[in-house]
């Protein structure tokens, strides 16, 4: 892999969330960047967040799904009250293509092991995401523009940014700045 993921962190918590922050910036629309510009991109995060351990081959169609699908995630987690609606299609579709291992707890799963599949993992990931009691422990970054979201896992739920080293450095600089200028 190459520069091209340089400053990005799977700071999300879970491959859902790890998905929303493939864009940088989101909130910022001058420094905004989509780092699933293409399918080979898409295909090297994959292998990055531990979703496979091997590229898959992903095509332009299959990337346009997940990166649509990756935006009604992120209204869906920063909306209030949120548009479940929007998720239907995703999860009806993963259940057609999953299957049922023959072991408990029940779980329906879609392996990997074609590009094709990947937008049907996606879905039923994040239905596990939002059934689960991390839910409420998922944040979006304080940072101006960010946009970022994570699962706070702090005892006492105080996270406020995607990154200490990255928001959370610029707010205390920032902080700092403005003490040292009155």
């Amino acid at each position: 892999m190459d520069h091209h993921w340089d400053g990005y962190d799977s700071i999300g918590g879970s491959v859902p969330l790890d998905l929303v922050n493939t864009v940088s910036w989101r909130r910022d629309p001058a420094r905004r960047e989509d780092r699933l510009s293409d399918p080979a991109r898409l295909s090297e995060w994959v292998v990055l967040v531990g979703a496979s351990s091997e590229r898959l081959e992903i095509s332009e169609a299959v990337l346009e799904r997940v990166k649509a699908f990756r935006e009604t995630l992120y209204r869906v987690l920063v909306s209030d009250p949120p548009d479940l609606t929007t998720l239907r299609k995703p999860l009806i579709e993963a259940y057609r293509h999953a299957s049922l291992p023959s072991s408990l707890p029940l779980r329906w799963v879609v392996p990997l092991d074609d590009g094709a599949a990947l937008p049907h993992f996606l879905a039923l990931a994040t239905e596990d995401l939002l059934r689960s009691e991390a839910l409420d422990r998922v944040r979006e970054c304080e940072g101006p523009g960010c946009g970022w979201v994570f699962t706070d896992h702090t005892r006492n739920r105080s996270r406020r940014w995607c990154s200490s080293a990255d928001c959370g450095n610029r707010a205390r600089a920032k902080r700092h700045y403005a003490k040292t200028r009155v």
